[in-house]
């Protein structure tokens, strides 16, 4: 489809228009320990640990005021400050951004890595969520804004907590998932927003797999291609596509989040300019 057919298709999130976006802001990190009692910890059948803990690097703007909430999901065999820049980009840009460290996924933990545990990462990010909710006002949260973000296993872990039949987050508005998986689980009934992203030369996850995505969801989708972008380097480095990677990424928690600027109205015309990008919409 054309960048036109989301505005007709996607009238339960017209967004009005609304305060002035922020960016360039000031940052601050972080860094706080969850500990999950109710959840064990089990790799291959054997019980590592009886909670889930999940260390856990928090941005947030050097400024006064609330402000919406982004998960952001590591991916396999990597760790949350790999996307350090990233993370302290969509903070500059007025977010607060948490990012855990899951237990069979970050190889610093110590626990081995077994990809099998993505659906308790899931139900991981809604208690990262539940926990930060409880002290909102210590960590600047405007109540009722939230988002997730993920790359990699972590996008597949966001499509859980947007769509998995089961895990979705009800209170979830807007679902990034930057070079995710085709989704193998069934898909609860939603209509969240989502903004899909995968580069064109992804060494690591086939590229094919974001146009699955895109067509087993029946939800508003901006699909953008990095033209010639590899997998981990536009999110994690200073690459030629990063700028425009981490615009969209903004322009979109902007326009169905935080309801700053001219919301979903003009999205796909902004993201359709970005450099290095195509862009499919439904």
């Amino acid at each position: 489809m054309d960048s036109g057919s989301l505005n007709q298709n996607a009238g339960g999130y017209q967004a009005p228009v609304g305060a002035l976006p922020l960016r360039n802001l000031e940052v601050a990190t972080t860094r706080v320990s969850f500990m999950d009692p109710s959840r064990s910890l089990v790799n291959n059948g054997v019980l590592l640990e009886s909670r889930r803990t999940l260390p856990t690097t928090i941005w947030t703007p050097r400024r006064q005021g609330q402000f919406p909430l982004v998960i952001f999901i590591h991916g396999y065999n990597i760790g949350p400050m790999a996307y350090q820049r990233f993370c302290s980009a969509l903070a500059s840009s007025g977010y607060v951004v948490a990012a855990p460290s899951f237990p069979l996924e970050d190889p610093s933990q110590g626990h081995g890595l077994n990809r099998l545990d993505i659906p308790n990462e899931a139900l991981d990010v809604s208690f990262v969520i539940s926990t930060l909710e409880r002290s909102a006002s210590s960590f600047q949260l405007e109540p009722g804004k939230i988002a997730v973000v993920g790359h990699s296993d972590g996008a597949d872990v966001a499509l859980l907590d947007g769509y998995g039949n089961g895990t979705i987050d009800s209170r979830v508005q807007a679902i990034v998932a930057d070079a995710p998986d085709p989704i193998s689980a069934p898909t609860g009934h939603t209509k969240v927003p989502l903004l899909l992203i995968q580069g064109t030369a992804d060494s690591v996850v086939p590229y094919s797999s974001s146009q699955s995505v895109f067509n087993q969801l029946e939800v508003p989708i901006y699909y953008l291609s990095l033209i010639g972008a590899d997998h981990l380097p536009p999110i994690a480095n200073e690459t030629s596509w990063t700028n425009s990677l981490d615009k969209g990424v903004v322009d979109f928690l902007d326009a169905t989040v935080a309801m700053r600027g001219d919301g979903i109205s003009s999205l796909s015309t902004q993201m359709g300019k970005l450099p290095l990008t195509r862009l499919l919409v439904k």
